[in-house]
């Protein structure tokens, strides 16, 4: 299992830097390779408990107790998968109503391993966060610089997955931008979570 995910990873990895459409051979694209990708999430965890931490200890302050961080934690954490999931299930009919069906299952298992890389490259910012919680401009820049380098990134993995121009993956990239924040947040502010 262990050898296989890094395979994906590192096959998505390639389609970024490369934006080769042929790299998809190399893709489970079965039903079961749908599936076993969203073993991503639980790879990425680590990570984005980093960064949920981190989060939490911004809007509580470093004076917050751990009967006030662990709920705030467990809350970001529910929030942050359905920011990963709900583009998914967005982008389904999305992708049939534009005559790109057939690539749904490599979007899917491609979405799901660029989320551990992803979640690797925003690492950073939960860690300054955890460090120096206080520090907003440097938070900031960090913030700004992982959001440029991810949505360039996924930019191009979408070119390769879905075989589609620059600037029909932009439009896609931002729909799953602001569907993830939006169901995000909606589902923080559902759970009675304070980010302010």
């Amino acid at each position: 299992m262990k050898e296989a995910a890094a395979h994906q990873l590192q096959t998505v990895w390639q389609m970024m830097r490369t934006t080769q459409s042929a790299l998809l051979g190399r893709l489970d694209l079965s039903a079961s390779g749908v599936r076993s990708s969203f073993q991503a999430i639980l790879i990425a965890l680590p990570s984005l408990a980093v960064g949920w931490v981190g989060s939490a200890r911004v809007f509580l302050g470093h004076d917050a107790t751990a009967d006030q961080l662990i709920p705030l934690i467990v809350g970001l954490g529910i929030a942050d998968l359905v920011a990963w999931l709900f583009p998914l299930i967005v982008f389904a009919p999305l992708l049939s109503a534009m005559g790109l069906a057939a690539r749904y299952p490599a979007f899917v298992i491609a979405t799901n391993w660029a989320g551990v890389i992803f979640a690797f490259i925003a690492l950073p910012i939960g860690i300054g966060r955890v460090l120096a919680p206080t520090a907003a401009e440097f938070d900031t820049l960090l913030i700004l610089t992982t959001l440029v380098v991810t949505c360039t990134l996924y930019w191009r993995l979408l070119r390769a997955v879905l075989g589609v121009g620059g600037g029909q993956a932009a439009a896609y990239v931002l729909v799953s931008l602001l569907v993830g924040m939006m169901s995000g947040y909606a589902t923080a502010s559902m759970l009675g979570l304070s980010l302010e």
